[in-house]
C-alpha cells in the first residue's frame, strides 16, 4: 500500500519573539516562528528577502489598533502565515528542526505541536478594514511622537549635524531604493529615467539587494546591516550604517568600512537627509512608505521620523512616479526615420550594428 505524501510547507524551524533577532539566521526554506504583535510591512519585507518558506506568529498578527501591512505582504509573496499559535511555541519548539505548516496547524515529525488561523487575502482584507477605525487615534499619537522627535534631532534636521557627507550625491540626481514590495516595478518603470540622469544609487536595507537583483551596483548603502546581503556590503562605496544596529560585528569580519550615524530616523529618512545634506540636484525615491498607511505601519519612532524628515526635504524629493514623467516617451516617426538614413549611410559609411542600435537606444531612451 502506498504512503500519501505528506502536504503543506516544509522547512526548517527558526525561532526567536522579536524577528529583528531572527532575521540574520534565516536561510532559505526556513519556517520563521515568532511573536509580533503587530507585524510590519518592512519585518515582512525582510522575511520575504531571506526567502522563508512559511511563517508562525504566536501572536494574531495584527491587534486591530491600525491597519498594519505585514500579512498581506506576506501573503503578495506566496508565503503561508499561521497566526495566533500561541506562546508556548516560543519555548517548545528547538531551532533547527524540520517542520511542516499544513492549513491550520504546525506540525514536527508529522505530531501536531500547534494550531492556530491560517491567513488569506479576505481575512486580511476584512482586518485591515476593520482596524481604520482606529486610526484616528493613531493619527494624535503619531503627532505627539513627531513633535517629540523635533526636539530630540532638531540639529540633525536643521543643521545634518551627525550626518557624513557623501560626495558621490553632490550636484546629481539620487535615486533611494529601500525593501518596500513595489520596489521592483518601481525601478523597472524608471529604468528611462535612470538612462537618461544616471543618478546616484543609494539602497536603504532591503533595498540595496533589490537594486543588485536588478543588475545595478549601489554606490551607498544605508540602515540595518542585518537586512542586507554580504554582497550588498561589500558592493557600496560608501556604506553608512546605525550605530545602534545589530550585527555590526559582521561589518567588522567582512572588513567593510563605513561610517556610523547616532539617530533615532528610520534608515530611509536618513539617506534623504544625506542627500539633502551632499548637495543633491533631486531625490527620487522608490520602494519606501508613501501612504498615510504604510507610514502608519512603521511604528511610532519610524513614523514620526518619516513625517518630520518628509516635510523638511519636501523640496528635494519626488516618488518614482513623478520621476518617470522626467523622461517623456518619445515618437517613433522620428527614431524610425533616423535608422532608416543611418541604415542607407551605413553602405556607404560603414556605420557598424553597434553604432546603429546605439543610434536606436538614445531615441527611445
Amino acid at each position: 500500500m502506498r504512503r500519501a505524501r505528506p502536504t503543506g510547507t516544509a522547512g526548517v524551524l527558526r525561532v526567536d519573539a522579536r524577528a529583528s533577532r531572527l532575521a540574520p539566521r534565516l536561510q532559505r526554506g526556513d519556517i520563521a516562528v515568532l511573536d509580533e504583535v503587530d507585524l510590519d510591512a518592512p519585518t515582512a519585507q525582510v522575511l520575504v528577502a531571506r526567502g522563508v518558506a512559511a511563517v508562525v506568529n504566536a501572536g494574531p498578527g495584527s491587534s486591530g489598533r491600525y491597519p498594519n501591512l505585514g500579512p498581506a505582504v506576506l501573503l503578495r509573496a506566496g508565503v503561508p502565515v499561521l497566526v495566533g499559535v500561541g506562546p508556548e511555541v516560543l519555548t517548545s519548539l528547538r531551532d533547527g528542526r524540520e517542520a511542516r505548516v499544513d492549513e491550520d496547524a504546525l506540525l514536527v515529525d508529522g505530531e501536531v505541536v500547534a494550531r492556530g488561523t491560517r491567513l488569506d487575502g479576505e481575512a486580511v482584507s476584512a482586518t485591515a478594514a476593520h482596524a481604520r477605525g482606529g486610526v484616528a487615534a493613531q493619527l494624535a499619537d503619531l503627532a505627539a511622537n513627531a513633535a517629540s522627535f523635533v526636539v530630540d534631532e532638531r540639529r540633525l534636521l536643521l543643521e545634518g549635524e551627525g550626518l557624513p557627507v557623501i560626495p558621490c550625491l553632490t550636484d546629481r540626481h539620487v535615486l533611494v531604493v529601500g525593501p518596500a514590495y513595489d520596489a521592483v516595478e518601481d525601478l523597472h518603470r524608471l529604468k528611462r529615467y535612470r538612462r537618461r540622469y544616471r543618478p546616484a544609487l543609494v539602497g536603504v536595507d532591503g533595498g540595496a539587494d533589490v537594486l543588485l537583483a536588478a543588475g545595478l551596483a549601489p554606490d551607498v548603502v544605508v540602515g540595518d546591516p542585518t537586512t542586507m546581503s554580504d554582497r550588498a556590503l561589500r558592493a557600496a562605496t560608501d556604506v553608512v550604517l546605525r550605530s545602534d544596529a545589530e550585527g555590526l560585528d559582521r561589518v567588522h569580519d567582512l572588513a567593510v568600512a563605513h561610517r556610523p550615524v547616532a539617530t533615532r530616523a528610520a534608515s530611509e529618512d536618513v539617506a534623504l537627509l544625506l542627500a539633502r545634506s551632499a548637495g543633491a540636484a533631486l531625490v527620487v525615491t522608490a520602494g519606501v512608505p508613501r501612504s498615510l498607511e504604510e507610514l502608519l505601519d512603521r511604528g511610532r519612532a519610524a513614523s514620526a521620523s518619516s513625517l518630520t524628515v518628509r516635510v523638511s526635504v519636501a523640496t528635494l524629493v519626488v516618488p518614482a512616479a513623478a520621476a518617470v514623467a522626467l523622461v517623456p516617451r518619445r515618437s517613433w516617426g522620428l527614431p524610425a526615420l533616423t535608422l532608416l538614413l543611418a541604415g542607407a549611410l551605413a553602405g556607404t559609411a560603414a556605420i557598424g550594428h553597434a553604432a546603429l542600435w546605439e543610434l536606436w537606444q538614445r531615441w527611445v531612451g
